[in-house]
This record gives C-alpha cells, structure tokens and sequence, in this order.
C-alpha cells in the first residue's frame, strides 16, 4: 500500500469534512453574526448561567467582525451593506484594546478571544489562531460557544498533524456533547493511522460503522475504505477482503475490483480474483491495453480460451489492444485452443507478416492442416523451415504428414528421413517411412495389373 498517498488522501478528506467549514461555522460561534450568536447562546444556556453580554461590546464585536469580513456580515431586505474595507489587523487592535477596558466580564472575554481567533485565522497566523480558541476554553462559556469551540480546535491541529492533540480536543467534544458522531470518529479513526497507531484506528474505524447502522445511513465510501487500509496494514487479509466485498456492492469502482482480485489471488483464491478482475472488464472498467491483455492471458491459463479470444478481438476492435505480433500470437493461442480454426488461421497469419519468426509460420501450418488444408499447410511449413523454426524435427514431421495427405511421396520420404534424424522421433518416422514405400509399392502393382 502506498503510505505517502494514503496520507494524502486521508488529509485531504480531513480538511474537506472539516477545515473547509471552519469559517462558516463561526455564524453560530459569534464571529461572524455576533448577535445572531448571542442570541443562540442565551438560548442554548441549558444549565449553564454565564453573564449577560452588554450592549458596547456587542457593538465593538460587530465592528470588529464587520473589519475582519465585510461580506459576511448579513443585511437586513432594504438596508445598504455598509462600505467598509477588510483590515483584519485593525481588527486584532480594536479587540485588544476591548479586552483591557474596565468590566469586561467573562463571557465578553470569551466573545472577544472568539473574534480574535477568527481574525487570526483569516490572517493565516495558526498559532495565535490556536490560542486564542484555547483561552477561549477558559472562560464562562455556553455549551454551544464550548462544543463550536472544541471542534475548531480539532480540526484546526488536525490540519496541522499534531494528530495526538486533535485527538484529544475530538474526545473532548464527544463527551461534552454526550453522543458519538460519524463523521468526527472517522477523523479520529484517521488521526490514530497518521499516527500508526493501527488498532486503535481500526477500533475507531467500526465504531463508525456501528454508529451508521444504529441512525439506520450508508456507510460513506470513505470510511469502508479506510477499514480496508487498515486491515491491510495490520495484514489481516481475510478481513481486506471481507470489506472489500461490502464495498463494491455500494461503490463498484475499478480500483476496488482490481484491489478484490489481488487479494483473492494473494489467498490463492485464483478463481476469485479471475471473476473479480473480469467483472471489472464487464463494466467497462479496463482502459488500458496492459490490462485487457493480462486478462486474456489468465482466462488463457484458467481453460477458458473461448473468453479470452473473445475479450482480445473485442479490445482489437475498439483499437485500445494493438495489432501486433505478441498479441496476434496470443490471440492465435486462444482460437486454437477453442478449437476456432478459422480464426486461429487468420491470427496466425497475421503474426506471420507481422515477423519473420518460423514459429508463428509453423502454428499457421497445424492450423491449416487441423483444416484439412494441406497444400498450404506445406507452404507454411516451408516458411517455418526457412525463416528457422525452433523444433525442426516436428516441423519436418508434420510437413510430412502434409506431403503424405496429397501424395507427394518423395518429398514426404524426405521430410520423414529429416525426422528420423532425431532419437524422439525416429520409431514414428521410420513407420511412416515403411507406409510410404508400402504405399507406392502397392500403387505400382496396380498400375501394372490395370496396364495388363
């Protein structure tokens, strides 16, 4: 498995879920709407009593938020959106000189570190950005502005792979909001494998599950993944390919299906992975020449030629499989073993112009004899002979076993004699050798009589 691009997408899917978000989910924090926030916060109290937020800081906050982003203020229907220049920096000035004034109490100071931490966010300065939600955590808060608070801390270390902190601010939010959630212990999950901290991450990884199946959703694409990377590490193989299973009925996707045949084949499942590899081929799954042809090759090796003809002559046709000699050879393989002559014929005559090797001139010539056609059959052994096949002696063989068929006995005894110059195949030689001189001897004497 390939850490450094798991890594990537796990942090990406970190910052897509969550950082993304970051800023936005400052309209219910106080950062964007101060009195929108407020308002929500008086209401969402609970047990909590902090003290009231009085009428000069909240104004001071909105014209802090209104510095920090202009555009994210809300106007009311009819009223003009003030025209006001972003300046963050002023920003930062004002809400320092607000927290040292007389009487701040609390949760103003909790408001104000609020703000500050979103200005600071929207300066790129992640420290203070950090610290200012941390002092925030210090102060008479709802558990609104708490729980907002604790998230924008997590997701904020996590983008900066202080994993084990994340980590902790995550547990924090969880039991002060008193239920898991999803999404947040998919993160966790991810936090815990940055850290290679696999069983933990895998634990982590079915609680996701199990909360999914309780709140009756389907389980996100990711997060099925993420068991099978896991499992993967910790080399439980049975289980990667359990996961997998469950995965590409929901997301058939060609990289789990290529992954699916790779296990089964790692198990020694190979009639697994064969189906595997070819569903992925079924559903268009396979753009390139490579893995059309390796999937010829193994329905080749696994009997079932017909398959792998058919699946070599489709990618031929829609011109994502070269017409080269490699794969007419192959090609001529599959149609041979298949018992398509025809076919095999036209392959293997379309390997033989396509090189000058004797072999794909001698499978041109079996081919043609298994046809009966033997004239050109001894045409094609001829060829092999001349450009150098491998096994010469089958080749003068089977040449003439040819000769014999249009009774070409003396070139037959030729070839036979050439044969019979190999220990393997003298005896057969020599047999046919005898048959031929009997043959001819038995045609003589009936000429004779018939002259006669």
């Amino acid at each position: 498995m390939n850490k450094v691009a798991v890594n990537f997408v796990f942090v990406m899917t970190a910052c897509t879920l969550w950082c993304a978000p970051l800023i936005v989910s400052k309209l219910s924090d106080g950062q964007v709407s101060i009195g929108a926030a407020y308002a929500a916060d008086e209401k969402k109290k609970q047990t909590r009593k902090v003290p009231a937020m009085r009428e000069r800081t909240y104004k001071a906050l909105s014209e802090a938020q209104l510095l920090i982003d202009p555009e994210s203020v809300p106007v009311a229907e009819g009223e003009t959106k003030p025209d006001v220049i972003a300046d963050p920096l002023k920003a930062v000035a004002l809400l320092k000189d607000l927290m040292e004034r007389r009487g701040v109490n609390s949760y103003e100071l909790a408001q104000i570190w609020n703000t500050l931490a979103f200005a600071y966010y929207t300066l790129d300065d992640l420290p203070n950005t950090l610290m200012a939600y941390e002092r925030v955590l210090n102060e008479e808060i709802t558990e609104a502005l708490e729980l907002s608070t604790l998230r924008s801390l997590f997701q904020l270390y996590y983008a900066q792979e202080a994993y084990k902190k994340s980590i902790d601010y995550m547990n924090r939010w969880e039991n002060l909001r008193g239920e898991p959630d999803a999404g947040v212990t998919f993160i966790r999950a991810t936090a815990y494998y940055q850290l290679e901290d696999y069983k933990n991450a895998l634990k982590e990884a079915l609680v996701v599950e199990k909360i999914t199946a309780a709140e009756g959703k389907e389980m996100k694409e990711n997060w099925w993944y993420l068991q099978v990377v896991i499992y993967n590490e910790l080399k439980d193989y049975d289980n990667v390919i359990k996961v997998l299973e469950k995965l590409i009925v929901v997301y058939p996707k060609k990289q789990y299906w290529m992954h699916l045949a790779g296990m089964y084949s790692e198990k020694g499942l190979d009639d697994r992975s064969l189906s595997a590899y070819y569903a992925a081929y079924s559903q268009g799954m396979l753009a390139k020449e490579s893995e059309v042809v390796m999937l010829a090759q193994r329905l080749l090796n696994a009997e079932v030629p017909f398959e792998a003809a058919t699946v070599l002559e489709q990618g031929i046709k829609v011109k994502l499989v070269k017409k080269d000699e490699k794969n007419m050879k192959l090609l001529g393989t599959s149609y041979t073993m298949s018992q398509d002559m025809a076919k095999a014929i036209d392959a293997w005559r379309e390997a033989a112009k396509l090189s000058d090797d004797g072999d794909n001139y001698y499978r041109l010539a079996q081919a043609l004899a298994n046809e009966d056609r033997h004239k050109e059959a001894i045409e094609a052994y001829t060829s092999a002979l001349d450009k150098g096949v491998k096994n010469k002696t089958n080749a003068y063989f089977w040449l003439g076993i040819s000769q014999m068929q249009l009774e070409r006995w003396d070139s037959a005894t030729a070839s036979f004699k050439e044969a019979a110059k190999d220990k393997d195949m003298e005896k057969s030689a020599r047999r046919y050798l005898k048959y031929i001189a009997g043959e001819k001897h038995r045609q003589e004497e009936l000429r004779k009589m018939l002259e006669a």
